[in-house]
């Protein structure tokens, strides 16, 4: 007589590897830890290991064929954006966020109802009830999500209620797994091993070579570089008589046309000159020590390779009117690894009682190649929101003047310059105007985020792949002598450690 063979469940079967891939597929997507990029890394495996799983499920029936291809479009919206966040482009445009939110939503609920009803189906070819409350937990348990992320909820209760009810959820479509597997639930079809790593070896490839092309090619604004023209005759005159009030002839050469004759009518100019540090202060080399005959490590340090330069021109008008400009010149060849930012506080942002904007900010980069120089506008210049986070005053949110552009690799004598109005509503006020310039000092950043999206996202000037340096033009436009070149009481401000 034959013994009765009780079934081995000691080691998983093909059914429950399978059904244990999916189940720690929805625990990657779901979780969101935003350190050490893991909110885009956990995600991504997650994603393969439901394509993987449901791709060994998909003969079983219709339901988990739907799932297998419902998770193969929802791996491949997220391994795209994996490949787009090595480029700006994401930053470029957000008007796309809600729709991609919605989008991973439906993908995400429609993806669960395939499991919730092919699961189903399988325990009732097994003999068995044929529940899965678990799977359809998950969908009420995703809606849920993502209520509260679209109401912007910051409480931590509810959160934690919604992490211990995740958990309990999958605990119980667990049990209902290896309940099937041990009523004899086994799959049709057993995936081979080297098709699996197929699919895994070509994601990492596309990854790798999509994000190596997004880090070349995606990184820097489609500028519009031309040929600076000749300068004609009544600006010629203009200049002539801001060079005389000692208005720097550097800064003047790259001022627009239409901004020189702004100037027109000036009768006093102030001066600041700011040098800056933006790249390691130290440089350390090797010198060969004869008398001891060996090598030597030997530090430097370097020279200041960014001026800014603030001008302010008095001009003819009804009240008390400046011209203001900010401008920024590289004295020796830095590396342009992608974007640049300017942030402008003019003096109306913090001294409302006493001045006033009275015009546009207007400017524009240059730079020279092969004895040619070439001008361009920026990109953006505007006034953003930017929401920053303070050690001292937590998030701070201001509307300020932001210029954003990307500088050619080739080339010399990279600058460019912001100019505004300011008009007087009242007297006695002096005149304080910031510049913040924001320079990106390395490639690897991921996600790929722009200078201008950084200064607008972080107070601090030294943040990630960036470094920001201020410089303020600031002096008391009442007294006569204070503030004229040769006696400039205009002080740099320049807040960054060098």
């Amino acid at each position: 007589m034959e013994e009765n063979r009780i079934p081995d469940v000691s080691e998983k079967s093909p059914w429950e590897r399978a059904m244990g891939r999916v189940l720690m597929g929805i625990i990657l997507t779901s979780l969101t830890l935003n350190f050490w990029c893991l909110d885009h890394i956990l995600p991504a495996i997650g994603t393969v290991l439901m394509v993987l799983g449901f791709r060994a499920l998909r003969k079983e029936n219709p339901w988990f064929r739907s799932g297998y291809l419902l998770a193969a479009v929802r791996a491949w919206c997220v391994w795209v954006t994996l490949i787009l966040n090595t480029t700006i482009l994401p930053g470029l445009s957000s008007q796309g966020d809600g729709v991609w939110v919605l989008v991973s939503l439906a993908l995400a609920l429609a993806e669960f109802f395939c499991l919730w009803r092919g699961f189903r189906a399988v325990r009732q070819r097994a003999g068995l009830l044929p529940r899965a409350e678990g799977a359809a937990g998950l969908m009420a348990w995703y809606g849920g999500m993502y209520l509260l992320a679209a109401i912007h909820y910051q409480g931590l209760l509810i959160v934690v209620g919604m992490i211990v009810s995740l958990v309990l959820i999958l605990r119980s479509l667990y049990k209902q797994v290896r309940e099937a597997a041990e009523a004899g639930a086994e799959l049709s079809y057993s995936e081979p091993p080297a098709g699996e790593r197929r699919i895994v070896l070509a994601l990492v490839l596309i990854l790798f070579v999509g994000g190596a092309c997004g880090y070349l090619f995606g990184g820097r604004y489609p500028m519009e570089w031309e040929e600076e023209p000749p300068v004609p005759e009544d600006a010629e005159k203009i200049r002539g008589r801001l060079l005389e009030l000692g208005f720097p002839e550097y800064v003047l050469n790259g001022l627009s046309l239409e901004d020189i004759r702004a100037c027109d009518g000036a009768f006093r100019v102030v001066v600041d000159v700011s040098d800056q540090m933006v790249s390691e202060g130290w440089k350390r080399t090797m010198k060969y020590n004869e008398e001891e005959g060996r090598l030597e490590e030997e530090a430097y340090r370097k020279e200041k390779e960014l001026r800014l330069t603030g001008v302010a021109v008095r001009i003819p008008g009804e009240r008390e009117t400046w011209r203001i400009f900010h401008h920024f010149q590289w004295m020796s060849r830095p590396s342009f690894h992608g974007t640049e930012a300017l942030q402008l506080w003019p003096v109306y942002r913090d001294i409302r009682e006493g001045w006033q904007a009275c015009g546009e900010v207007t400017g524009q980069v240059l730079y020279e190649k092969d004895g040619m120089r070439y001008r361009s506008p920026y990109y953006f210049l505007g006034s953003q929101t930017a929401v920053s986070d303070t050690v001292f005053w937590g998030r701070q949110e201001n509307t300020d003047v932001f210029a954003a552009f990307s500088m050619p690799r080739q080339g010399d004598a990279w600058s460019g310059y912001v100019a505004y109005p300011a008009c007087e509503l009242r007297d006695g006020y002096i005149i304080s105007s910031w510049f913040n310039y924001t320079h990106q000092r390395r490639w690897l950043q991921y996600p790929v985020m722009t200078a201008m999206e950084k200064r607008m996202s972080s107070g601090w000037n030294r943040a990630g792949a960036f470094i920001t340096v201020q410089s303020a033009i600031q002096f008391d436009p009442n007294e006569d002598t204070a503030g004229e070149v040769g006696g400039s009481a205009a002080v740099p401000m320049a807040l960054s450690e060098n």
